[in-house]
């Protein structure tokens, strides 16, 4: 019998060739970028989920797409659709380490209408 030649899992894989090759382009670059411009952008803002707005650190109360684009008005290179799907995102994970657990269900409660009614608003505005 011949000899085997041991196989590596990352060897000569199709899924792990084609997860590097997207790494590599622009729109993952852009979107690890935007997420990070994102997160550090909020990172002391709060939520006022029952007026739709999110309080930034300088005291300025914006909505999802001017909260968007104000962080893209500082990063123009970066795709302003990708800003605004972190500041979406960051706006489903906040979690102030204050609240109680109840007040993490009342805020998931008003924040879950304010999303579906922007993406809902957002889709009308594409078609």
């Amino acid at each position: 019998m011949g000899k085997r030649r041991a196989t590596y899992p990352f060897e000569d894989n199709p899924f792990i060739d084609g997860f590097l090759g997207w790494m590599d382009a622009p729109e993952p670059q852009h979107s690890i970028e935007a997420l990070n411009l994102v997160f550090d952008a909020l990172e002391h803002a709060g939520v006022d989920a029952r007026q739709r707005k999110i309080v930034r650190a300088d005291g300025k109360r914006l909505s999802i797409e001017p909260s968007a684009e104000r962080i893209h008005a500082e990063h123009p290179g970066v795709p302003r659709y990708l800003i605004e799907t972190h500041v979406l995102g960051w706006l489903e994970n906040c979690a102030p380490d204050a609240y109680s657990e109840r007040q993490l269900e009342e805020l998931d409660r008003l924040i879950e209408p304010w999303l579906d009614d922007h993406e809902r608003t957002s889709r009308a505005a594409r078609q």
